[in-house]
């Protein structure tokens, strides 16, 4: 799938998002690389020992069948985003890791990587996908979620690796 950036990113022309495959240790690297980016940009707000544990374990709960990770390239073929989709519980996914590096923010990367996860999970069987961003630290994030037909809920369980005292989000999107 290559989709067009917007206007304001005319540097950045287009870009291609891809799935993932479990063996494919060129492409996992790369999302290592984003996740472990993504770590680091979070800074305080993660618990570091066990964000660094899922980033070393890739796939882990992003393999398939049940789950996925996406990653999405410029022109050049550079990674510039990621998203993974994992199981959650009976029929729900939950939409983790979306992460667009700064330069390529805003041009639409981050909304393109969360359909094709959307698109994904509709595929696998999942009636239902939940996500959580934290307000503090990404604060145009619950705006996006919410215009892809996500709504806020109370909180669930989730696999966040956020500490204690940060203020979580919780949304869910029906898939069917």
């Amino acid at each position: 799938m290559t989709l067009s950036n917007s206007p304001r990113k005319a540097h950045m022309a287009e870009w291609i998002i891809a799935a993932v495959a479990d063996d494919d240790l060129v492409l996992l690297e790369e999302v290592r690389a984003l996740f472990s980016e993504y770590h680091e940009w979070l800074g305080e707000a993660v618990c570091a020992s066990r964000l660094v544990q899922e980033i070393a374990n890739l796939p882990g709960p992003y393999s398939a069948p049940q789950g996925k990770l996406f990653l999405a390239h410029d022109g050049d073929g550079a990674a510039i985003g990621c998203i993974g989709l994992r199981p959650h519980s009976g029929s729900a996914c939950e939409v983790k890791r979306l992460y667009v590096r700064q330069p390529a923010r805003g041009g639409g990367v981050g909304r393109a990587l969360l359909a094709r996860a959307i698109q994904a999970a509709r595929e696998i069987g999942y009636a239902e996908a939940l996500v959580t961003t934290l307000p503090d630290s990404m604060p145009l994030a619950a705006s996006m979620y919410e215009r892809a037909g996500f709504e806020r809920v109370e909180p669930f369980l989730d696999f966040s690796v956020v500490a204690e005292d940060v203020p979580v989000l919780y949304l869910s999107r029906t898939l069917r």
